[in-house]
């Protein structure tokens, strides 16, 4: 409930969202699931005093600010079946896409430099949709562009199933799969979105910590199943896809509700004007720069590692999807941990840290000489996406005005799609064209951007204030939007 409905008589609910508690009466409602008695409340403040508080609750009453962020019973419910869906999502996709570059390389004789044109292009294509996507969630509602994403994403990949089992020509596949990324990219920045509606700043971390979890818990089990099916038909892995896609767009489109006042909020500017007025914050257009050099290096993961595993390791279908699967169940064992350590830090420097584990894992796994020894690198790998990979987005919401989140995170997403996209193209053509004379050599090259983004990253935290990195002080801040600098006001330099 806000200040206005509260003063103007309106009692609570007993489904009150802690996480958007401003006042002890709220607290009060949710601690005993009764309404705060009115003569405990100053005239005309309509606000609950320190006394009216039964003696047992008040030390929970004086540290309530603290369990309104960080408790994960502070979320709403609608979160956690997001979170659930996005790891369902993430479970389908892993099963057939981390081998699509497989396929084409070893059932369709394209060589890996091509393959790597031909990801890297739709990758590019999908950055369009991630400022499309928060531009228009802002307007019309994040409920509607997650629903219709999904579902176009799944009749898509359908579509690619029907050419795998009819070995259609190449060309059907590499225009169909950029229409696809181009669709489902208009997800991720109204997801985002609609997590920073719910959350207060100095939560957003934590927030899509758990985010991460759900993903990683299915990118764990997909690779599994796929590198196994894999071995019998690319063609089921697909339908696979396709089917899991169609049950999270029946599941969004039932439990996900826009918050209040959020949709079809009015738009000051649209097209590139609104990129461009984003990117007038000097400090926000900094961290796209670091978010662009970071992407690269993350974007490794998946196609560069999954190539370079195949042709200079030798590792089996199987054994690549054991990687992945390593890497999901890392997250989802060790996300909350790892969030709950970096929590009151601030996030710059969980970037950084995160980008040095990153250099020092992809360096260990191209000197990789067994299965093990890449399984170890993996950890070290995965122990840096999760530093950096909720920080980015929690300071991509945190630097946003209200009024233009799906804005600001939709800008901020092309550059981590676009950032992607080069190096999925760099790092494909670098292991085609180099590791044939030097095995090891493309992964110096992403440990020496990843150790440029963390010196940026570093250089950006001494220009923020303390709330857009993550930290917060010893008071109970007000709600979201009383604290998040209006539209167009640029942050501190």
């Amino acid at each position: 409930y806000s200040r206005n409905r509260w003063n103007s008589g309106h009692r609570g609910s007993n489904k009150a969202d802690i996480s958007n508690c401003r006042y002890p009466g709220h607290f009060y409602l949710l601690a005993t699931g009764k309404n705060a008695p009115r003569s405990g409340r100053p005239a005309g403040t309509g606000r609950l005093s320190p006394q009216s508080v039964p003696g047992a609750m008040r030390p929970a009453f004086r540290g309530f600010s603290r369990i309104a962020i960080i408790s994960p019973m502070a979320l709403p419910s609608a979160f956690w079946i997001l979170a659930a869906t996005e790891g369902l999502m993430a479970a389908g996709y892993a099963v057939s896409f981390p081998f699509l570059a497989v396929y084409l390389n070893t059932q369709r004789d394209l060589p890996m430099s091509w393959v790597g044109v031909f990801l890297a292009f739709s990758m590019l294509v999908s950055s369009a949709a991630q400022f499309a996507g928060g531009e228009v969630s802002d307007a019309v509602g994040r409920r509607k562009v997650m629903v219709w994403s999904l579902a176009l994403r799944t009749l898509n990949i359908a579509a690619i199933a029907f050419a795998i089992y009819g070995a259609w020509p190449l060309w059907f596949i590499f225009v169909v799969h950029p229409l696809g990324m181009l669709a489902g990219g208009f997800f991720h920045p109204a997801a985002r979105a609609w997590v920073a509606d719910q959350t207060p700043p100095a939560g957003r971390m934590k927030a899509y910590g758990f985010l991460r979890m759900g993903m990683n818990a299915g990118w764990a089990l997909g690779p599994a199943a796929g590198g196994l099916l894999a071995a019998g038909s690319y063609t089921l892995m697909f339908f696979a896809t396709a089917l899991v896609f169609a049950v999270c767009t029946v599941i969004v489109a039932v439990s996900i509700k826009d918050a209040p006042g959020q949709a079809r909020a009015p738009i000051s500017t649209s097209g590139l004007s609104g990129f461009s007025s984003a990117l007038a914050d000097r400090n926000f257009l900094r961290f796209c720069v670091f978010t662009f050099t970071m992407s690269a290096v993350m974007g490794q993961l998946v196609v560069s590692a999954s190539l370079y595993s195949k042709a200079f390791l030798g590792f089996s279908e199987r054994e690549i999807g054991l990687l992945f699967s390593l890497n999901g169940l890392l997250v989802v064992a060790f996300q909350y941990l790892v969030t709950r350590t970096l929590e009151g830090r601030r996030i710059t420097s969980g970037l950084g840290a995160g980008a040095l584990l990153y250099a020092a894992g992809y360096l260990a796994f191209g000197y990789s000489p067994s299965f093990f020894f890449a399984a170890a690198a993996m950890v070290i790998i995965t122990f840096g996406e999760l530093a950096v990979s909720p920080g980015m987005q929690a300071m991509g919401a945190n630097m946003a005005p209200r009024a233009a989140k799906g804005r600001y995170l939709g800008v901020h997403g092309v550059f981590e799609q676009v950032g992607k996209s080069a190096g999925i193209l760099a790092g494909s053509n670098a292991i085609g064209f180099m590791s044939p004379h030097f095995r090891e050599g493309p992964w110096f090259i992403v440990a020496a951007v990843a150790v440029v983004s963390c010196l940026g990253f570093l250089s950006l935290g001494r220009r923020l204030t303390p709330g857009q990195d993550g930290l917060r002080g010893p008071t109970l801040p007000p709600p979201p939007g009383e604290t998040e600098p209006a539209l167009g006001m640029p942050s501190a330099k």
